[in-house]
């Protein structure tokens, strides 16, 4: 069969279950289940439910089970949450994988429930058995509301469990039976404009401008600071660090092309090149570093998750493919240049499209099948080892343009001379 026809994008109404034996049961679960809920709504005998009443709502749960990224995107819908509701306690439930990104959120309590359909079991992901327990747990809460930011019919019967009066959540992939309030998608829009209209369509909210999110505390913020002075790196701006891990073979563009990168911002702006991530990323920062005829400062696995976001917030510079720190940087306000693949950066990306004059871009290869959004099942001929097609498309100069640009514009460094030797 060609290519073309065997290969099929995935929206986000599209279901996202990789294992087959799990797409078949909750299938088998799910449609004889929509029948019937179909059924009784016909015969009127499930009406719809009345609008809900935010000044009568004071116990509120909000799923976000899966990757830090995620975490980030959802975080300006709760805030409208926090502004719409003053009164209410608002959960927020994460896996551990997120936690720690979630302890600034604006909510009352952070809560670990760490789905074994989002993480694996290195991660902490818990069993089935535990995520029902946890569910079950806040039945004696009384929740007036919850809500599932992911669109997962396991979500939506977690949902259920806890015997929210009122259960949201958009149901793309199913269970849409188990909730009260089905919440439509757009395709066309950002996972953080999609999250801020879930809550303002079900609380019937005018929808204004988010409340600024603020990922660091003052102790975190003064903490990048010192780290900065400590590595004697405040003199040597700019500063640009290199986020070369993608997480994932598929969203992996080429070392050697980070490295040239960063070869050319340090000869055109005697940029100081810092590399970043986390102790599993260390092979490939040594051999990023070993393309590179100066050392840079490698950080890569020193720092935990939010030293590192501490230490973005202090960068000229941020570069990175399509990963959770990515958002973090877009967050604080770091200027950005983010490499895409297959994933889509109208749905996956929070920093806006890349505009002339914006901090934070998207670069990325033109494919006839890219975006496909086939990240944890790619196609065969992506699911190679090496980068897919899209992401070999990216070139070395249409990365460097973009983060030379955000050096000049925004940060505004001139290019240099080369210093004597």
């Amino acid at each position: 069969m060609p290519r073309r026809r065997r290969w099929t994008p995935v929206k986000g109404t599209g279901n996202r279950v990789n294992d087959p034996g799990e797409w078949l049961l909750l299938a088998a679960l799910d449609l004889p289940a929509r029948l019937v809920a179909g059924a009784l709504r016909r015969a009127g005998l499930r009406p719809p439910p009345p609008p809900l009443d935010p000044a009568a709502i004071r116990d509120v749960l909000v799923l976000r089970l899966d990757r830090i990224g995620d975490v980030i995107m959802s975080l300006p819908a709760l805030a409208d949450l926090r502004a719409a509701l003053p009164h209410a306690r608002l959960r927020l439930a994460v896996g551990r994988w997120s936690a720690e990104i979630a302890r600034t959120a604006p909510v009352d309590q952070v809560l670990v429930w760490s789905a074994p359909w989002v993480g694996r079991a290195a991660e902490g992901a818990d069993g089935l058995a535990t995520l029902v327990r946890h569910a079950r747990s806040l039945r004696k809460e009384n929740l007036d509301l919850a809500i599932d930011l992911q669109g997962d019919v396991r979500s939506a019967l977690l949902l259920r469990l806890t015997g929210a009066r009122h259960l949201v959540g958009y149901a793309n992939t199913g269970g849409g039976w188990l909730l009260t309030h089905v919440v439509p998608l757009d395709e066309t829009i950002s996972w953080v404009e999609q999250n801020r209209r879930a809550v303002a369509d079900v609380l019937s909210l005018a929808r204004n401008e988010s409340a600024p999110v603020d990922l660091l505390t003052a102790e975190e913020r003064g903490f990048g600071r010192r780290l900065v002075a400590d590595l004697g790196l405040a003199s040597r701006r700019p500063l640009v660090a290199v986020h070369a891990s993608g997480g994932r073979t598929v969203k992996q563009w080429d070392i050697g092309r980070w490295a040239e990168v960063a070869r050319r911002l340090q000869q055109d702006f005697q940029a100081t090149i810092l590399l970043t991530g986390s102790e599993v990323d260390r092979p490939l920062a040594h051999e990023l570093a070993r393309h590179l005829a100066f050392r840079p400062v490698d950080l890569t696995g020193r720092l935990n998750l939010r030293e590192t976001v501490a230490l973005l917030a202090e960068l000229d510079l941020f570069l990175s493919p399509d990963t959770g720190t990515m958002h973090a940087a877009c967050v604080v306000g770091t200027p950005s240049v983010s490499v895409f693949g297959p994933s889509d950066p109208a749905r996956y990306f929070s920093g806006g499209t890349g505009e002339t004059g914006q901090r934070h871009v998207v670069v990325r290869g033109e494919l006839w099948c890219a975006p496909c959004n086939l990240i944890r099942r790619p196609p065969a001929e992506c699911d190679t080892g090496a980068p897919p097609e899209c992401l070999r498309l990216v070139a070395v100069d249409d990365v460097h343009r973009e983060a030379a640009r955000l050096l000049r514009e925004v940060g505004g460094y001139a290019v240099r001379e080369p210093s004597p030797a």
